[in-house]
C-alpha cells in the first residue's frame, strides 16, 4: 500500500495534480460502483486513493479513470484490474520496452480467453500482438539460471585441493569405465560437480506467443478457430514459425495428404475445424485427393422472433440445433456474467421455466430421450463428450460449447471448462434434469440441477428434415 502510494503521488507531481494526506478510497469505490466517472477522475487526481479499484467500469471508462497510474504500474494495475487494463490498456503497455512482465500478462490472458471462444479477446489480441513484435526491446533472449552437472578443471596449484580432486575424477572415470576419462585424469584432471550456470534463452513472450497461437487453433471452438489461424499466418514469419506449422489450406493438404499415404480416415473433430475455417475450399481439397468425406452440410432455422439464424444438423435421425438458443427472455434469461459478449459466443443461459418456452416455433426444447439417444450414438454416456464437445474429437459437429451456468443467485461460474445443457423432464422437488460435460473429461453426465439455475438450451426441429434445406457453412 505504501509503494503505491509512493508511486501514485509521483505519478500526481508529473501531472501537476494535488494530493492530499487525507485518502478517501470508500468514495472512490462508491463512484466507481455508481459509474461516475467524472468524480473517479478527480478523486484519483488528487490522489484520494489506496489502491487500483475498477468494479464495473467499461475498460474506456477505466482507463479514463486511472491512465496515468496504469502506464506506471502496469504489472500492479494488471493484478487489481485485469480485465480492463487487458481491454483498454494492452496495446499500450506491449508498447512499453520497460513492461514486457506485464505485457506477458495480458498475452496469456488474452490466449486464455480465446481458447474459451472469446471473440472480444482474440480481436483485442490482434492490435496486441503486433505492438508487443514492433517492441524491439521483447525480441531479445534472456539468461536465465540453470542447474546442471558439468566437469570442471581441478585447481592448478599443488596441495590437498588438487590431490583429492584427481583421486575424485580417477574414481569416477573408473567407476564408468570411462578410460578415455582415466587418462586425462592425469594429464588435466577435472571434477564432476553440481553448479548453476547462466544460459540465454528466447524471448519468454515470443515463446509464450508461439505456443499460444499453435495450440490456441486446436483449443477453441471451432467457431473461433479461424481467428487463430489468421493470427499465426499474420505473425509467423516475425515468431519464426515453420512454414509447415502455418495453419492454412496447405496445411490441411498436407493433412490429407498424410492420412491417404496412411490408409486412416480423416478425424472429423479436425476435419471439421478445418471446414469451419476453410469450407467450400476443403471439400475441394478432398476431391481432388479422391476422399470420399466432405465437410458436414447443415440446415438454416431462422428464429421468426428475432431473425436469428442456428445451424442445424441431422444426428441418428434428429435434427438438432448445433448452436446454444441465443433468444432472451425478460428475467428468465441472462448471458454469463451479464455480459452481452458471451452470449454472441455461447448463446443465453436459461431457468428450466423459461428452457421450457423458449425454442422457437417448429422446435422444442431437447428431452432426455433425445440425449439418451445422441449419448448411445457417440459411443455410450461414458465416453460421448469426447464426440460432442467443440473442442474435441466432435466426430458429429455437435458443438458442445463449455458456457458454464448461473446459480439461483445469478453467479456465473466455470465457463471455458463446463457446458451444462437443461432437458424437458422434471424430477419434482424444485429440480429438473439436466446434461453436463467437461473439457477434460469424456462423459456425458446426467444430473438433477435447481430449476432456478441458469442453463444452455439446444433445440431439436420436429418433423423430418425439409426436402430443400438451405445448406450453410460449417461453424
Amino acid at each position: 500500500m505504501k509503494i503505491f502510494r509512493k508511486v501514485l503521488l509521483q505519478v500526481c507531481a508529473l501531472s501537476a495534480c494535488m494530493t492530499t494526506a487525507a485518502f478517501a478510497q470508500a468514495e472512490l469505490r462508491d463512484a466507481v460502483d455508481a459509474g461516475d466517472v467524472i468524480a473517479a477522475q478527480n478523486m484519483v487526481k488528487k490522489g484520494e486513493a489506496e489502491e487500483i479499484y475498477c468494479g464495473k467500469l467499461s475498460a474506456e471508462d477505466a482507463v479514463k479513470v486511472y491512465e496515468k497510474i496504469f502506464k506506471a504500474m502496469p504489472f500492479e494495475s494488471f493484478e487489481n484490474c485485469s480485465a480492463q487494463f487487458v481491454y483498454g490498456y494492452g496495446a499500450k503497455t506491449c508498447s512499453n520496452a520497460k513492461a514486457m512482465d506485464a505485457c506477458t500478462e495480458v498475452v496469456s490472458y488474452l490466449l486464455k480467453e480465446g481458447e474459451n471462444g472469446n471473440v472480444k479477446a482474440l480481436e483485442t489480441l490482434d492490435p496486441v500482438v503486433k505492438a508487443a513484435l514492433k517492441t524491439k526491446a521483447y525480441a531479445k533472449p534472456v539468461k536465465v539460471s540453470v542447474d546442471t552437472s558439468m566437469w570442471v578443471p581441478c585447481p592448478k596449484k599443488k596441495g590437498a585441493a588438487r590431490e583429492a580432486c584427481i583421486e575424485e575424477c580417477l574414481e569416477r572415470a573408473l567407476n564408468t569405465k570411462d578410460t578415455v576419462r582415466a587418462d586425462l585424469c592425469e594429464t588435466a584432471p577435472e571434477h564432476y560437480i553440481d553448479t548453476t550456470v547462466k544460459v540465454s534463452v528466447p524471448s519468454p513472450l515470443y515463446e509464450k506467443l508461439r505456443k499460444g497461437l499453435l495450440e490456441g487453433y486446436w483449443k477453441t471452438q471451432k467457431s473461433t478457430a479461424e481467428r487463430y489461424a489468421v493470427l499465426i499466418q499474420k505473425n509467423a514469419r516475425a515468431l519464426s514459425i515453420p512454414d509447415t506449422s502455418v495453419i492454412n489450406l496447405n496445411y490441411v493438404a498436407r493433412w490429407a495428404d498424410k492420412h491417404k499415404a496412411d490408409s486412416t480416415a480423416l478425424p472429423g473433430g479436425e476435419l471439421f475445424r478445418f471446414c469451419t475455417s476453410w469450407q467450400p475450399a476443403v471439400d475441394s481439397i478432398l476431391a481432388k485427393k479422391e476422399f470420399e468425406t466432405r465437410c458436414p452440410v447443415f440446415e438454416t432455422f431462422v428464429d421468426s422472433r428475432d431473425g436469428q439464424s442456428y445451424k442445424v444438423k441431422e444426428i441418428n435421425g434428429v435434427r438438432w440445433f448445433v448452436q446454444n438458443l441465443n433468444y432472451a427472455i425478460e428475467e428468465k434469461s441472462m448471458c454469463y456474467d451479464r455480459e452481452e459478449e458471451n452470449c454472441k459466443t455461447y448463446g443465453r443461459l436459461y431457468t428450466q421455466e423459461a428452457a421450457l418456452a423458449a425454442c422457437p416455433e417448429g422446435t422444442r426444447l431437447a428431452t432426455d430421450d433425445d440425449w439418451k439417444m445422441l449419448e448411445i450414438y457417440a459411443g455410450g454416456a461414458n465416453t460421448a463428450a469426447v464426440r460432442l464437445r467443440s473442442n474435441g474429437s466432435d466426430d458429429y459437429a455437435f458443438t458442445a460449447m463449455f458456457g458454464g451456468y448461473a446459480n439461483k443467485n445469478g453467479i456465473s461460474v466455470i465457463q471455458g471448462e463446463g457446458a451444462y445443457f437443461w432437458t424437458s423432464k422434471d424430477v419434482g422437488d424444485g429440480r429438473g434434469v439436466a446434461r453436463s460435460m467437461f473439457a477434460t473429461d469424456k462423459e456425458v453426465a446426467t444430473i438433477p440441477v435447481d430449476k432456478k439455475f441458469s442453463l444452455a438450451v439446444r433445440c431439436v426441429v420436429d418433423g423430418a428434415p425439409a426436402e430443400k434445406a438451405t445448406p450453410a457453412a460449417a461453424e
